[in-house]
C-alpha cells in the first residue's frame, strides 16, 4: 500500500504542476507493429485443394486465400437446387384442389336439390379441405428445399477461406494435398495500412498526455525519418513495479512503405 500511495502522490503532484510551463517531454522507446494480425484457419476440417497466395502477397478483404476439397459439398448443393426447382408437386396439388373444390360445389348443389345425401356433400367438402392442406404441405416442402439450398451453399462456402482484412501475408503454413483441422492456421495476415505503435512512458508523463495528441514516430535505421501518429490509448492502470504506463499510437501507412516490427522513438513534440 505504501508504494501505491507514493505513486498516487507523485501523479497528483505532477498533475498540479502540469500547467506550469514545463519543458517538452523527452522521447521514449517504442515498437511499431501491425494494426491487426489474423491467423486464418478453416472452420471445418478437410483436405486442402489449393492455396492461392504466397508469403509477401498483398490481399484485400474478401479475397480467396485457400480452398478445401469441396466435391461432396458441390454435389449436395446441386441436389438441393434440383429439389428447390421442382414445382411438380405443387402443380399436382393445385390441380387436385381445383378438381375437389369443383366437386364439392357440385355435390353441395345436388344436396340442396335432395339429389344426394348431405353426407355425400360433406364428404366432398372434406376431400376439398384435404386437397387444400396437401397443397400447403407441398408449398412448405418447396420452401424447406429452398432453405436447404442456402444451407448447402453455406457448407460449401465454409470450405473457401477468404481474407477478413486488407493486409500482407506474413506466413503460409500449408500446401495443397495436406489435411487441416479447424485449429491449424493456413496463413497469417497482417494489416499494415495503419500501424500500431506501443510505448511505456514514466508516470510523470501522464498529466501531459491526452487521447488524440499528435506525436512523431522516429523508426530505427535504415528507415528513419519522422512520421506523424496520434495517441489512441492511454492506460488507466499504472505499473507500480516500473512506475510506467502504457500508451498506444496509430500510425497511418496508406502507401505501405513503413514496415512493421521496427524499434522506434516517440517524440512528444511536433517539430
Amino acid at each position: 500500500m505504501g508504494k501505491v500511495r507514493t505513486l498516487t502522490t507523485v501523479a497528483l503532484s505532477l498533475m498540479a504542476s502540469a500547467g506550469a510551463g514545463q519543458t517538452p517531454l523527452p522521447p521514449v522507446g517504442c515498437l511499431i507493429q501491425p494494426l491487426d494480425v489474423v491467423d486464418l484457419a478453416s472452420p471445418v476440417a478437410g483436405l486442402v485443394s489449393e492455396v492461392l497466395v504466397e508469403r509477401g502477397d498483398h490481399v484485400t478483404t474478401g479475397q480467396r486465400i485457400a480452398q478445401f476439397d469441396t466435391a461432396l459439398e458441390v454435389v449436395e448443393l446441386d441436389a438441393a437446387r434440383a429439389r428447390a426447382s421442382n414445382t411438380h408437386a405443387i402443380a399436382a396439388a393445385e390441380s387436385r384442389l381445383a378438381f375437389r373444390e369443383d366437386m364439392a360445389i357440385r355435390m353441395a348443389r345436388l344436396a340442396d336439390r335432395n339429389a344426394i345425401s348431405d353426407t355425400d356433400a360433406d364428404e366432398a367438402r372434406m376431400e376439398a379441405d384435404t386437397a387444400r392442406q396437401a397443397l400447403e404441405e407441398a408449398r412448405v416442402a418447396l420452401r424447406v428445399a429452398q432453405i436447404d439450398v442456402q444451407a448447402a451453399a453455406a457448407r460449401l462456402d465454409r470450405k473457401i477461406l477468404r481474407s477478413p482484412i486488407d493486409g500482407l501475408v506474413t506466413s503460409r503454413s500449408v500446401s495443397p494435398g495436406e489435411f487441416r483441422d479447424g485449429d491449424d492456421p493456413v496463413v497469417t495476415i497482417a494489416r499494415i495500412d495503419r500501424l500500431r505503435v506501443e510505448a511505456y512512458v514514466p508516470l510523470e508523463y501522464y498529466p501531459a498526455l491526452s487521447i488524440g495528441d499528435v506525436v512523431q514516430i522516429i523508426p530505427e535505421a535504415p528507415i528513419g525519418g519522422r512520421h506523424t501518429a496520434y495517441i489512441t490509448v492511454i492506460d488507466q492502470v499504472f505499473d507500480a513495479a516500473s512506475a510506467t504506463l502504457g500508451i498506444v499510437m496509430e500510425l497511418p501507412n496508406p502507401d505501405l512503405t513503413m514496415p512493421a516490427g521496427l524499434r522506434c522513438e516517440v517524440s512528444f513534440g511536433d517539430g
